[in-house]
Formats: C-alpha cells, sequence, structure tokens
C-alpha cells in the first residue's frame, strides 16, 4: 500500500506546475484585455477563458494543498489530546472529506460526460467551448478526492504505527503542557 501512495504521489509532484502555468496565462490575457479595453477593443472570450482556466489552477491546486497538510487546522480544541486521538480525529476529518468530495466528483463526471456529449459551448463573440474544461473540473475533483483518501489511509497506519509506550509518554507530555 505505502509503495503504491509513493509513486501516486510522486507522479502527482511531477504534474504540480499544470496549476501555475494557467495563472501565468491568466495574467497575460487579462494585462492584453486591459490594454485593449483602454486603446480600442477588448480581447474577445477574455472572460470565458479566464473563467476556464481558474478551474483548473483551483481545483488542481487544492489536491496538492492537500498533499502537502497546508489547509487551515484549527487546533484549539484538539492540541491537548494524546497524538494518538489527534491522529484518529485526522484520519476521520479526511474520511469524511473523501466522503463529500466523493459525492461532489460523481455529480461532476456526470456532468462532465453530458456537457461532452453535447458539445457544449458558451456562444459569445465566438463560441468557446466549455466542455473541456468541465472535464478538467472532474478529473481535480478526483484529484481531491484520492488525496483525501491516501491521508486518511497515512493517519491510519500513523496512528496503528505507535507502540503502547510511545503513545502514553505522548499523552503524559501534552497533558503536561
Amino acid at each position: 500500500m505505502e509503495r503504491i501512495i509513493a509513486i501516486y504521489e510522486k507522479i502527482f509532484m511531477r504534474g504540480i506546475f499544470v496549476v501555475g502555468i494557467p495563472l501565468i496565462i491568466i495574467t497575460v490575457i487579462e494585462s492584453i484585455n486591459a490594454i485593449g479595453r483602454k486603446l480600442f477593443m477588448p480581447l474577445p472570450c477574455a472572460l470565458e477563458s479566464v473563467e476556464s482556466l481558474m478551474v483548473i489552477s483551483t481545483y488542481f491546486g487544492v489536491s496538492f494543498v492537500a498533499k502537502e497538510g497546508g489547509h487551515v487546522n484549527i487546533t484549539m480544541m484538539t492540541q491537548r489530546l494524546p497524538l494518538s486521538v489527534q491522529t484518529f480525529l485526522d484520519a476521520v476529518a479526511n474520511l469524511l472529506g473523501a466522503f463529500i468530495f466523493g459525492i461532489w466528483t460523481w455529480g461532476a463526471w456526470l456532468r462532465a460526460f453530458k456537457a461532452l456529449m453535447i458539445m457544449e459551448i458558451r456562444i459569445g463573440v465566438f463560441r468557446f467551448p466549455i466542455w473541456p474544461f468541465k472535464i478538467l473540473f472532474a478529473i481535480g475533483l478526483t484529484m481531491l478526492t484520492i488525496q483525501l483518501i491516501i491521508n486518511t489511509i497515512k493517519f491510519v497506519m500513523m496512528a496503528l504505527s505507535h507502540p503502547i509506550a510511545e503513545i502514553k509518554q505522548e499523552e503524559k507530555t501534552l497533558l503536561e503542557m
């Protein structure tokens, strides 16, 4: 199991640049659009492009944050609990997140396949395809769900790997604080 997780995370880390590239493109598009509005004509499809690229940066980025554990933790109530209990609560929180985002992922894939079947577009100055970005949205949510499942497994393995003596010592140390 650990090997599968390590392989997934190694592949995942190599693809993280996917999050930054859309942000650079968004900056270029919005700069051209702002200059165009002031001088002659705004950039056609700038709004649609930026909205679509934000999907990539946001939903692929959230899974990276989940992998790094960079999400916000409010530990006022749990910091004094034994480490084994904290680890158990982290596992439960990640499992709950995986369940909720799993439901959203399922719905996102249903919407993505529907958009693909009808080749969904947004009609403006030009016809802008929406379906590829709905698929990317579903992929991003899938990656987040997988990462939350991996985090759950890691926390369960961490909780089970502590010898009883270490856990009791950690409990004493935390209670004395």
